[in-house]
């Protein structure tokens, strides 16, 4: 009896200290989800640009979480190098897990971005494999990773070492890459379409 007690003091003790970390992390989560969705840009050299869509779907569901579609296209050949779902959960209120899904069937969802409702018509079936990341926050809408090494990302090496980094003040999104087995640094920055 007396062990249900303090069991139900120390409940009753931590219950308002965890809702509000619930709901600071959340806000997090908004400020993130806010911050990165929309459209990129990056020249990576004189003959290639690529294009970066970042589009919220699954908006209508009760899902507590937040979910981005990316696609990363070459403008020059419309070849799509990349498609993954971004499922963005709250984590604390200086961090925010993001959870990066493949496709079964990517080439179903091709261009969908800029068709958002098209997501509607499906679930989460839809997705294979996951990769987590946690961003922190740095700063008033600035978020970054720490360096890690993710195969799920099928444009960059497995065994390179990936860093990304958003800021909203000047709309970029950064990211670099640590070549594997050397000290060479490749450098890539999306700028953000003003379109919305």
């Amino acid at each position: 009896m007396k062990r249900t007690l303090i069991l139900l003091l120390i409940c009753l003790w931590t219950f308002p200290c965890l809702a509000q970390q619930s709901d600071a992390s959340i806000d997090e989560m908004q400020q993130f989800f806010q911050t990165i969705k929309g459209d990129y840009n990056a020249e990576v050299n004189d003959s290639t640009s690529i294009s970066l869509h970042l589009t919220p779907i699954w908006q209508q569901t009760n899902d507590p979480y937040q979910w981005l579609y990316l696609e990363a296209m070459n403008n020059e050949t419309e070849q799509v190098l990349e498609q993954k779902i971004m499922e963005i959960r709250p984590n604390s209120d200086i961090t925010v897990k993001v959870v990066v899904h493949g496709l079964r069937h990517p080439e179903v969802f091709a261009g969908k971005w800029g068709n958002p409702n098209f997501f509607d018509g499906y679930n989460t079936s839809i997705l294979k494999g996951k990769s987590k990341f946690v961003f922190i926050k740095t700063g008033d809408g600035e978020y970054q990773t720490n360096w890690s090494r993710r195969k799920s990302l099928k444009c960059f090496p497995a065994f390179d070492r990936i860093h990304f980094k958003f800021v909203r003040e000047d709309e970029r999104f950064y990211v670099k890459r640590l070549l594997r087995r050397t000290s060479h640094l490749i450098g890539l920055t999306f700028l953000k379409d003003q379109t919305e």
